[in-house]
């Protein structure tokens, strides 16, 4: 997804929409979260939300009703990750894409390659207009990331990882979030051309093709 200072989104400043779906990446994340990641008032974060929710970038991970016992919280849909990690760069042409995509399996082939990772990348599959052939020039390029834990059994692993890196963490739950974090930063490499989404595409689309996988499946037939 590609944006354009001059054109809004729904009615909001690309900037403050990219940043507030950027805030609900991870969610459920309460509103007031919201407002102090996205750099906004409440009053105003709640009224953009709205807006946003309306066309589809955001959801309530709660019922409305439950305002009042703790509060709102939103999750970025698929159409919000897309927007979290739109950029306002200019189109590349299919070539420079199939680069980049190549660059992010090297990479995720030596991160499953590093036994002191906490995490495997078990999949990537790729979606959206990559896929069609037609297109010659894309402005990001969609890919749907699966991360597992290389120990299910352990559930200090995270934690432990990312103790170790020597980072600072407000909380334990930015202390479990860490490795994830981490490891799609490692597939981006700062490349504002690739669109990480760890969402359910399957409730959005029934395109997409499988790039990467840790266990390739078996061939049958």
């Amino acid at each position: 997804m590609r944006l354009q200072r001059a054109t809004e989104v729904v009615g909001v400043d690309p900037e403050v929409a990219r940043r507030i779906a950027r805030a609900c990446q991870g969610g459920p994340v309460p509103t007031e979260q919201v407002a102090r990641l996205a750099n906004l008032d409440s009053s105003e974060v709640t009224r953009l939300l709205e807006q946003l929710a309306v066309a589809g970038f955001v959801e309530r991970s709660n019922p409305v009703e439950a305002a009042g016992r703790g509060g709102v919280r939103w999750c970025a849909t698929l159409r919000g990750g897309a927007l979290a990690n739109a950029s306002f760069l200019k189109p590349i042409a299919r070539a420079k894409a199939q680069v980049l995509l190549n660059g992010v399996l090297e990479r995720a082939a030596a991160y499953n390659a590093d036994p002191g990772k906490p995490l495997w990348i078990e999949r990537i599959s790729v979606f959206g207009s990559f896929l069609n052939p037609d297109a010659t020039d894309f402005g990001d390029i969609d890919l749907n990331v699966i991360l597992v834990d290389r120990e299910p059994d352990d559930p200090h692993a995270r934690n432990r990882y990312s103790r170790a890196t020597r980072r600072r963490f407000r909380n334990i739950v930015e202390e479990l979030a860490w490795p994830g974090i981490e490891a799609r930063r490692i597939l981006k490499n700062r490349s504002g051309y690739i669109s990480i989404h760890q969402e359910d595409i399957a409730r959005f689309t029934d395109r997409s093709d499988v790039v990467f996988e840790r266990v390739p499946r078996a061939v049958t037939g």
